[in-house]
């Protein structure tokens, strides 16, 4: 019979993995970066060396998700994050709360100075980019996840598309994002062009972010549907997920994860993207994050990892939502 504690860290890290599957789909230009044979899709790992995460329910579990922009033939650890989104989990509620980090913030990154967040990838790999979140949080993440982008489209056709209602239209020649508003399913090319459309977007990558997350709520709830229906169809979720991967965790672990991770409830996560003002920091164009903001949003997640109502920024995508 399982422990409590062990089912708790199942569907904490199946949470993790699910969002990295989605933040992996980040395209975007890079610098100069170390060459690999082949980039892993995902890889997950504990924040620190020397802390083991309580999880047992009495705290909040906070897992750092990495997007890279890395190219099939390069290092994900070596080139720039493209998404960052903090996911906090209540194992004992079911909740969870998904914070998306704009990657042009301008913050402190330690040893390196001021410049965008998403360069601490870069310049240290996943170690450098939670000390920075931490640092600019306050937060301490439990665990990180690293991911790629260039089986995405084979990952989402190995469970025969995802359902996602689409909020709002879209347009787009430079993602490919061409879709009317409501529920349908899209491909793996199609998940792809949602998940980068940002150039058609009032806001930008702030409206990516939080479609992204849509992305995640989408893939929670056809997995728990889809299980209901037939309980044999996690092993097709699993097989999409760990094609390629990079972990510490064996074949039963995650098949465990799996079918622990259906007892989430989508309608309990709450998809947020910090807000900030852009700027120029001399040729370079930025985010100004509203550090008051994060501050309030993080103070909130630490003990429980829920956000209140009154902490909810607005939406980036308001506008087109109607709101």
């Amino acid at each position: 019979m399982r422990t409590s504690h062990t089912i708790r860290r199942r569907i904490a890290l199946l949470v993790a993995l699910a969002v990295a599957w989605v933040a992996g789909s980040t395209i975007g230009a890079t610098p100069q970066v170390r060459r690999a044979a082949a980039a892993p899709l995902f890889q997950i790992e504990q924040a620190h060396a020397q802390y083991v995460p309580v999880l047992d329910g009495s705290k909040p579990i906070f897992i750092l998700v990495i997007g890279s922009d890395a190219r099939p033939d390069e290092e994900a650890a070596s080139t720039r994050a493209d998404s960052l989104h903090i996911v906090a989990i209540n194992p004992d509620k079911h909740k969870a709360t998904i914070v998306g980090i704009p990657r042009d913030s301008y913050v402190d990154i330690p040893g390196y100075g001021s410049n965008k967040i998403n360069s601490s990838l870069f310049y240290g790999g996943p170690e450098l980019v939670v000390k920075t979140v931490e640092q600019l949080t306050g937060l301490r993440m439990d665990y990180w996840a690293l991911t790629g982008f260039q089986t995405f489209q084979q990952m989402v056709n190995g469970v025969d598309g995802l359902v996602v209602d689409v909020p709002f239209a879209m347009n787009d020649s430079a993602s490919g994002a061409f879709f009317q508003p409501g529920i349908q399913r899209l491909d793996g090319e199609n998940a792809l062009a949602f998940a980068r459309n940002r150039h058609e977007l009032p806001s930008g990558d702030f409206g990516r972010s939080e479609n992204q997350g849509l992305l995640l709520v989408s893939a929670l709830h056809q997995m728990k549907k889809e299980f209901r229906k037939d309980p044999n169809s996690m092993l097709t979720w699993i097989a999409s997920f760990m094609r390629r991967a990079t972990t510490t965790l064996s074949l039963d672990e995650v098949v465990d994860l799996a079918f622990t991770g259906t007892a989430i409830n989508p309608e309990k996560v709450v998809n947020v993207v910090v807000t900030g003002s852009t700027g120029m920091v001399g040729n370079m164009s930025v985010v100004n994050l509203d550090q008051a903001e994060v501050d309030g949003i993080s103070n909130d997640l630490k003990n429980d990892a829920i956000l209140k109502e009154a902490n909810i920024p607005p939406s980036p995508n308001e506008s087109l939502l109607g709101g």
